[in-house]
């Protein structure tokens, strides 16, 4: 009889973890961009700044797809820097090349989530640069850098935005 109740009992407490929701993917409702003038810290940056609001929303909405949902978070970036400048400058490093931004993480009825500092460096971009092209060969003030910066800088709005709402 008490093997029985111990059984009984057991199942119980299996049937009611059965039930229990995994966790859910992060999704996102929205993503708004904003690039201030002020952002912009080299001249050939200015060239890309007009459009980097857009570019920057499009590439992380794309990180997002199949991820979308009326009900999810928004996505809100400020950017603090944009420099394309090439690390071959006087006083210019690989880090000078870069695209950085404070990402806000915003709850459905307008609180902050979450905030995270995020960079893309000449380091990041190299995965995004066309088929044959290597961050020796290729300027920084470029097109096709521009748009390997833009990426990277999505993509790691992804991953930090991922890996925080896995580990809470």
């Amino acid at each position: 009889m008490r093997i029985l109740g111990l059984l009984a009992g057991c199942s119980l407490a299996l049937a009611a973890c059965a039930g229990q929701p995994r966790n859910q993917p992060l999704t996102i409702s929205d993503v708004a961009v904003d690039a201030d003038l002020a952002a912009v810290t080299s001249r050939s940056a200015v060239t890309y700044w007009s459009h980097l609001s857009d570019d920057l929303k499009t590439a992380i909405a794309t990180e997002y797809a199949g991820r979308i949902d009326p009900a999810g978070k928004k996505i809100e970036v400020d950017v603090d820097e944009i420099s394309l400048r090439s690390p071959f400058e006087t006083g210019a490093t690989a880090e000078t090349a870069r695209l950085s931004g404070r990402v806000n993480l915003v709850n459905v009825d307008g609180t902050n989530a979450a905030s995270y500092d995020v960079t893309a460096t000449a380091q990041d971009v190299a995965t995004y640069l066309p088929p044959g092209s290597n961050l020796v060969t290729i300027s920084p003030t470029s097109a096709e850098y521009y748009r390997a910066v833009v990426q990277a800088f999505a993509a790691g709005t992804k991953t930090t935005l991922d890996a925080a709402d896995a580990a809470s």
